[in-house]
């Protein structure tokens, strides 16, 4: 049995040394995550406090480094870390302040996303607003950047002490630069990670469902554009269970596979009937009757860790009525989209207002080259097919054999506002950066993508396997192709959860396409419209495509 006087020493030693400005950041973060673990086991009222402090400095550590690839190197760096976001988030439902526990999920989730994007436009804001203080603070970046980079690889003692005394000095002054920045009447929340009210315009257009995983709890908060955010506990689901339900989920698409079309898909179904029981229809309940949503309206899925990985959108009850009729399914009642974070619906959504008459891209590579994965012989007829439905008043291109390359396929997702991509997609787990589609010559790579910025950009189709599967390392970042066109500038993209048949991809595109370039709209592209028509595609194709072939694709963003 703990004293409690003892403990209150303990944790008022944690406070000091992890705010202590001798110390460099990782030293600190180590102090605070053992805070949060004393705090939790003891089941202390600062472990909330814990989490926060934690999570600014990991915010802060990552901050320093100016490459994409060193951040997530950062920020993988620590054992626990990954976890860190749910477990704040969930110790802040504890504490019933779910506005607590949206702002630290958010602030430790996407950390690279969102720190990329807090990065690039507030500089540049202060730029124009303060160019010295921008041009000093970039350079202070650089120079903190460039020496713990280089200090990781010095072996030698002496130079080693020498390089982390540096550190520990230009930590301290990039700390009160940043104190001076957010002095200044504009930027005073410079840096910092948004607020409740900021994110809550996520819900602008319909509710935002966050799934949290934690070995503390499972839950969903429900935010609206009104009114406090809603908890739905999801008692009789585990993380463990979750982790359980994913590797279930992945034998039974690949048992699925090798079926035949028109053979019954069982494995799947009762997962899908999980799903609903479980996860989907507690939340279906609360926004039935606590925010007495129309059916067919719009939601949002926002999932972490566990739930990243299992097709939440295709939960279905697969149960007929006494009367015969069938009990409805999710996208029988609302029309369900995802996002990665809440911030990037936000940001797509401002982006939206920067409208400029349409272009479209086709790029395809259905002949990679030896070694890089099987002929797809459906690609050039899918590539025709996507033509011919684009209205007439689109300019548009066509890449594909040998000019689709990697710079070939670079420059047209610069230039065009609209771009069907049809090819191999790869999910490198241990690297996510370097993720890809396989062009002629070299890899097109996340990294690629992601140091592109096309502010024009509105949607894009991801005819490829694996293009929205997260990473292995850092579940809560959500760091895959899909997300890092969304995070480049499209506004609107479709991604696949896993391995799609090209053969049988062509039935789903087509449909897609003549829904969404539907004659009514007299040739006006709208890119918003893409989750309709992609949910009336898959009702359309169901007698030709088998079900794991037609809940791959998922929509992400406005």
């Amino acid at each position: 049995q703990h004293n409690p006087a003892d403990f209150s020493l303990a944790v008022e030693s944690f406070r000091l040394a992890s705010g202590h400005p001798t110390q460099g950041f990782p030293d600190r973060i180590q102090t605070a995550l053992r805070w949060v673990v004393a705090a939790e086991s003891h089941q202390h009222d600062s472990a909330l406090e814990a989490y926060q402090v934690c999570l600014e400095l990991f915010d802060n550590h990552v901050m320093t480094r100016l490459s994409i690839t060193t951040r997530r190197e950062t920020a993988t760096a620590f054992s626990r870390a990954h976890s860190l976001p749910v477990n704040a988030a969930s110790c802040a439902i504890r504490r019933e302040n779910l506005r607590r526990a949206v702002e630290l999920m958010e602030q430790g989730r996407g950390q690279q996303w969102s720190l990329a994007s807090r990065l690039k436009t507030p500089v540049e804001a202060l730029e124009s607003a303060n160019p010295e203080l921008a041009h000093k603070y970039l350079e202070l970046s650089k120079r903190l950047s460039n020496i713990a980079q280089s200090s990781a690889t010095i072996t030698d003692r002496a130079p080693a002490d020498q390089a982390a005394t540096e550190y520990r000095k230009l930590t301290r002054q990039w700390e009160a630069m940043v104190a001076e920045i957010r002095d200044l009447k504009a930027f005073s929340r410079f840096l910092l990670a948004p607020s409740y009210e900021d994110l809550q315009v996520a819900a602008h257009q319909g509710p935002v469902i966050i799934l949290i995983a934690s070995e503390y709890s499972c839950s969903a908060i429900i935010i609206s554009m009104s009114g406090e955010p809603h908890h739905v506990p999801l008692p009789s689901v585990s993380l463990t269970e979750l982790n359980n339900l994913k590797d279930r989920f992945a034998r039974a698409i690949r048992n699925a596979s090798k079926m035949e079309p028109d053979e019954p898909r069982n494995d799947l179904i009762v997962l899908l009937r999980t799903v609903w029981n479980e996860i989907m229809l507690p939340i279906v309940n609360v926004l039935q009757q606590g925010l007495h949503m129309k059916s067919n309206s719009r939601i949002w899925l926002c999932p972490t860790a566990a739930f990243t990985s299992i097709p939440l959108h295709a939960a279905h009850p697969f149960t007929t009525n006494p009367d015969g009729s069938k009990e409805p399914c999710l996208e029988d009642l609302y029309i369900c989209s995802y996002t990665p974070t809440l911030s990037a619906l936000v940001r797509s959504r401002q982006m939206m207002k920067m409208r400029v008459t349409p272009s479209f891209a086709t790029i395809g590579q259905g002949q990679p080259g030896a070694g890089k994965g099987k002929a797809l012989l459906a690609v050039d007829s899918e590539l025709e097919l996507v033509q011919k439905l684009i209205p007439a008043t689109a300019t548009r291109t066509t890449i594909s054999g040998d000019a689709a390359t990697q710079a070939g396929a670079l420059q047209a997702l610069e230039e065009n506002t609209w771009v069907h991509l049809a090819c191999h997609g790869k999910q490198d787990p241990d690297q996510p950066y370097n993720s890809h589609f396989v062009m002629k010559d070299e890899h097109l790579t996340l990294l690629d993508i992601m140091e592109r910025d096309a502010p024009h950009a509105e949607f894009a189709f991801l005819s490829a396997c694996h293009t929205a599967v997260g990473d292995e390392e850092t579940p809560d970042e959500v760091i895959h192709l899909a997300a890092g066109l969304q995070f480049a500038g499209f506004k609107s993209v479709i991604g696949t959860l896993w391995e799609v048949n090209d053969a049988v991809a062509k039935h789903v595109v087509e449909a897609f396409y003549k829904y969404m370039f539907n004659p009514k709209y007299g040739g006006v592209m709208n890119c918003a419209r893409a989750v309709w028509a992609l949910n009336c595609a898959t009702h359309a194709v169901k007698t030709k495509v088998p079900l794991e072939q037609r809940m791959v694709f998922i929509h992400i963003g406005v």
